[in-house]
């Protein structure tokens, strides 16, 4: 048989504040959390079946690109040995008649097709006499007339500038014209290599009579080959962040972040942070460093600017830092999150940093607003957090929830404070053994609902130990 607790730990159900009962308050709470883990697990579940088909899928992508990749590195291939035969060669025939070349040719320019299903039509229009109205170039189409004008293999005999020099290569790739003996470029090759010709078909000469050129056919056309052939890699699909229900999420809760006092102080964060270039500037703006304080659950101390500036500057590497000095986790966690030491203050203006720090102070703020209204379940909540996490009773001496749970819990006096640390510690271990209790969720409760029944006798100014029996 289930207890209402609420009823046997206030008034009427309420406490003497005029609010929900501590108990009562985390009774409901505990329901929340337990609707949220099962979104949780229900969410995770969904998440673990689309992973497996997005895995199957980017299995078949990867398959597909590493085929791309193989494809277009032969490409990539084929473009250069069009540009080096296209440097090289002496006449117009060895390249009509190479089919490597000719298909890069052919592709770059749209005329595919024809390469592959008419070969010899697609040579014939390169090679067609532009002056004879039969030519296959002349009674083609207007794009078989632009090509054969556009690699002009036709013109015969060697060409020669306007001057009637016979233009030739020199042993550098370069064109020369000046009478030396180089073997004399072909006509037919002219405008492959780059040639501006006039409207003769003669090489045309700069102001001191250098045959003028231009960006050589070849080199545009083995760019449009790679650029129309190659195929584009296929991206794998990213996994979507996972999904993650805050313990607490509620209406009740979603009303309590949107309101204007939480939200205004985001908004003032989010405005004012991009302004900070160091940490002088930060601590300087009080509101800044409440808020990211507030959002490592350390605001109250806000009134040690010193030693909180002396744990975000922490190397986290060193173990004797400030920062790893202190058994409270909390200033590990902020000291991390800023990772000062290596960027600065940059972090705090990232966009998921900003996300980051919003989302905290929203639920801390919430859970200490629970607090107002039911005093100590928040560190209720928070011991059932913190406790797997510790691993010496030092830890849970040094952390002020646990410290507060588990000293009232076991009715030991705040007066030993006073003592030294191994006094402590013993007094503790007498009536709390961390290793078994921090694994085992009964035992977490159990002693959750002591500190809660003790702490609501504080508030009510009497005992209540005929509610201890209860719980035995």
């Amino acid at each position: 048989m289930s207890i209402d607790l609420s009823i046997l730990l206030s008034s009427n159900g309420a406490s003497s504040t005029g609010t929900i009962s501590p108990m009562a308050m985390y009774k409901k709470l505990q329901r929340v959390a337990e609707e949220n883990r099962q979104k949780q697990e229900a969410a995770a579940s969904e998440d673990r079946a689309k992973e497996a088909l997005r895995e199957f899928n980017n299995a078949t992508v990867r398959l597909r690109n590493k085929q791309y990749m193989m494809e277009n590195a032969r490409i990539e291939s084929e473009a250069i040995y069009f540009q080096n035969r296209a440097a090289t060669a002496t006449t117009v025939e060895e390249l009509i008649n190479d089919d490597r070349f000719l298909r890069v040719l052919a592709y770059a320019n749209g005329f595919g097709d024809v390469y592959e299903y008419n070969r010899q039509h697609l040579r014939d229009v390169l090679m067609s006499d532009l002056s004879d109205p039969n030519s296959a170039a002349m009674k083609g189409s207007p794009q078989e007339l632009e090509l054969a004008m556009r690699y002009n293999f036709a013109a015969s005999g060697p060409l020669l500038d306007v001057n009637g020099n016979v233009v030739g290569v020199d042993g550098e790739g370069n064109l020369v014209n000046d009478g030396s003996h180089v073997a004399a470029l072909p006509a037919g090759l002219a405008k492959l290599r780059g040639v501006v010709l006039d409207a003769s078909g003669n090489a045309a000469l700069d102001g001191n009579g250098k045959v003028v050129a231009t960006a050589r056919i070849a080199t545009q056309d083995a760019s449009q080959y790679t650029k129309t052939q190659q195929k584009t890699l296929l991206k794998e699909e990213a996994a979507p962040p996972p999904k993650s229900y805050y313990e607490y999420d509620s209406d009740e809760f979603q009303r309590f972040r949107q309101s204007r006092k939480v939200q205004a102080e985001i908004e003032y964060f989010r405005d004012n942070i991009k302004d900070i270039t160091s940490l002088d500037d930060l601590f300087k703006n009080y509101r800044l460093f409440k808020f990211i304080l507030s959002a490592f659950d350390l605001e109250s101390e806000a009134q040690y600017p010193g030693k909180i500036r002396k744990i975000i500057e922490s190397d986290m590497s060193d173990p004797d830092s400030l920062a790893n000095r202190f058994q409270d986790p909390r200033f590990q966690e902020l000291a991390n999150a800023i990772a000062y030491k290596h960027v600065g203050v940059e972090k705090l203006k990232t966009p998921v940093m900003l996300e980051e720090l919003a989302t905290r102070f929203e639920r801390l703020s919430y859970e200490r607003y629970l607090d107002e209204q039911a005093p100590g379940v928040r560190a209720a909540l928070e011991f059932e957090r913190r406790l797997p996490k510790a691993s010496k009773t030092v830890q849970v001496l040094a952390d002020s929830v646990l410290r507060e749970v588990i000293t009232v819990a076991n009715q030991l006096p705040k007066q030993i404070a006073y003592q030294d640390v191994d006094a402590q510690v013993t007094a503790v271990e007498k009536r709390f053994d961390l290793q078994s209790v921090k694994n085992d969720q009964a035992a977490i409760e159990k002693l959750v609902v002591r500190y809660l029944t003790f702490k609501s006798s504080e508030s009510t100014g009497g005992p209540q130990s005929y509610l201890l029996n209860l719980f035995g």
